[in-house]
């Protein structure tokens, strides 16, 4: 599955699985999703499987924390610099219910709110889903002011702790700043390499578009830093992640972020049952001496080979 900021060709799909998951008097019309596309792209996140969007997350930046009707009829009222991330829907085609999508997705729109400095996010909900978005930390504020679609609300806020440095899984709607700081790392030393902003996100695009790809991300004070991306692949009975990127921003090298990426990523791997990390470097050079440090060591028996065709 992946789970991708929404294009303005999707919007047609998203409405008809906003008609199917809610009553006609609670539900946005098409109109409406065009409106609220054009004021905040950014805050679209679709659930994609095989090709097909079958669910979504969406809502405006907004200055309170708490929803108001007015939030759903005025997009004007959204403003990127608003501290809180509100949430107008969470919805999944019921026959792709019950396989954790709306969760993921959640997941992914409060890490994407984490990284651009919100404070919390805000929501309403009916009583029976109270519980559910508790799971994600959410707090019950009691009965919403809201009579959207003439149902009783209830507030739910979920407030974002501020720490320096937010490691988190990679996804697709990371691969622009990922792409830049991919070009930033390897036209530097050791490298030299000279790389398109093109070429870098298609290169990180067909990795995270794996089945099997393993990724985060490292931002410090909202300001994404490093990545780390890799493939899950099974050797016997063996669990193993081949990484292919480890990128940290040339200028704060020295400063030990490289290693905490790969500890966290360490951290990771024990949660997921992989026993063991494999990556190839260039010998002799810094990163060799850096890659030793954090506990890689060279196997003497194979070596690297390829062959240009």
């Amino acid at each position: 599955m992946e789970i991708r900021l929404a294009k303005e060709q999707d919007l047609i799909k998203l409405a008809e699985i906003e008609r199917i998951c809610f009553p006609a008097q609670e539900a946005a019309t098409k109109q409406q999703f065009q409106q609220r596309f054009l004021a905040f792209p950014d805050c679209f996140l679709v659930a994609v499987i095989e090709g097909q969007i079958v669910g979504f997350i969406n809502g405006a930046m907004i200055s309170t924390c708490f929803l108001i009707d007015q939030y759903y009829e005025d997009t004007s009222l959204h403003d990127f610099n608003h501290p809180y991330q509100s949430i107008f829907g969470l919805a999944v085609l019921p026959t792709f219910q019950h396989r954790g999508i709306a969760q993921k997705l959640m997941n992914a729109f409060i890490d994407l709110a984490f990284t651009r400095g919100k404070k919390g996010l805000v929501l309403t909900c009916k009583k029976e889903l109270i519980d559910f978005y508790k799971q994600f930390g959410y707090s019950c504020l009691g009965v919403s002011q809201s009579i959207h679609g003439g149902v009783t609300w209830y507030d739910m806020f979920l407030e974002l702790e501020s720490h320096e440095m937010c490691f988190i899984p990679m996804q697709y709607y990371h691969l622009n700043k990922c792409s830049i700081l991919f070009q930033q790392c390897f036209m530097q030393e050791p490298w030299n390499e000279t790389w398109t902003y093109e070429q870098s996100y298609q290169r990180l695009k067909e990795m995270l578009l794996s089945p099997y790809a393993l990724g985060y991300v490292l931002y410090r004070d909202n300001q994404l830093i490093g990545m780390i991306l890799g493939r899950q692949m099974t050797y016997l009975e063996k669990k193993e992640l081949w990484i292919d990127e480890v990128c940290i921003l040339p200028e704060l090298h020295g400063q030990h972020l490289g290693s905490y990426l790969l500890q966290q990523t360490k951290k990771e791997c024990i949660k997921l049952h992989i026993e063991r990390m494999v990556l190839q470097t260039i010998r002799g050079f810094l990163s060799e001496g850096f890659y030793s440090k954090n506990n890689f060591v060279e196997e003497k028996h194979l070596i690297c080979m390829s062959c240009d065709i």
